[in-house]
């Protein structure tokens, strides 16, 4: 049989109209046909990415939560990041990005939450690690498509922290802003959190250069105010009162449940957990689902009063 030169030449054509696009897809990640599409920024790339919702999530988990944690971990962190996203995108009433005017979002965990691309996590997971890694992340996301969590039918503001030490701690407690479905909660679940205790040490010089006061001062500090699980609120240096959020951000400690030893050179501190503290603890999720909990068990247990939906999409 003659092959049909007419109809391959049209097939030829098609394809390479279909090519841009294809690169273009594979490049930056456009959103699928049907979805949710998101405009991220990424700070740590300089560039603006436009994702599907779904697509922008699995760089999310993989950022934010080790791939080596059980999949019921990774499961409950897509559908925690996924409520944060939502909650936090202008389509869906949020405030969006405070830098970036037209975008929803960006890769700062300080405003929102990591991403890395798929570039970035091949470098990440040499060789066929990224693959095992990859299709157990994607796999979490896709398990739990569209899965948000609400109260009052709203989307929550989901925040989660790597390591509680021991217990959560309340929106009210770190942030001042009392949030009923971000209380306390005991958490006996996170102790193989290679950040459960931390030591640092900083000389007397040490402390005057990072707070532009007299180290000798620092032979005094004294804790001011502290919460039920002692974290520490406001410490007095001299005469000077500092919020516990701002002394553990200047000396790069893993979390405001700390305390002090002076010595000869300096001050020891002795440092429980890693993170603020509030919702989800991300190494108690993992210690939870090696205990057989579910995705929505975790996260029940960590924001409490909570529900389950699926995300309608709201397209611009």
């Amino acid at each position: 049989m003659r092959p049909n030169k007419g109809l391959t030449l049209v097939l030829l054509m098609i394809l390479l109209a279909l090519l841009p696009l294809l690169i273009l897809r594979r490049m930056y990640g456009l959103p699928k046909r049907g979805g949710i599409p998101i405009t991220l920024v990424s700070r740590a790339e300089g560039r603006i990415y436009r994702l599907d919702l779904e697509q922008y999530l699995v760089g999310v988990v993989a950022a934010e939560m080790p791939a080596r944690f059980e999949l019921e971990a990774l499961k409950a962190q897509a559908v925690a990041s996924r409520t944060l996203a939502v909650h936090r995108m202008k389509r869906f009433g949020g405030k969006g990005c405070q830098h970036f005017d037209n975008a929803d979002i960006c890769d700062d965990p300080a405003e929102h939450q990591a991403w890395l691309s798929e570039a970035s996590l091949r470098k990440r997971w040499s060789g066929w690690n990224f693959y095992g890694y990859y299709n157990k992340i994607k796999r979490a996301v896709e398990e739990t498509s569209g899965i948000i969590m609400t109260h009052q039918d709203r989307p929550i503001d989901a925040v989660f922290h790597s390591t509680c030490g021991g217990s959560t701690a309340s929106a009210k407690d770190v942030w001042k802003n009392e949030i009923s479905y971000l209380t306390r909660v005991r958490c006996d679940f996170d102790k193989h959190s290679p950040r459960y205790q931390n030591t640092f040490f900083f000389t007397w010089a040490e402390l005057e250069h990072r707070f532009k006061v007299p180290g000798e001062l620092f032979k005094s500090l004294s804790a001011i105010a502290m919460t039920d699980q002692r974290r520490i609120s406001s410490v007095k240096v001299g005469k000077e009162l500092i919020k516990g959020s701002e002394f553990r951000s200047k000396l790069g400690l893993t979390s405001t449940c700390f305390s002090w030893k002076p010595t000869d050179l300096g001050l020891s501190f002795s440092v429980v957990g890693y993170g603020h503290g509030v919702g989800m603890c991300q190494y108690g999720a993992d210690g939870l689902a090696k205990r057989g909990w579910k995705f929505n068990q975790i996260l029940s247990y960590y924001y409490r009063g909570i529900s389950f939906q699926k995300i309608q999409a709201k397209h611009k």
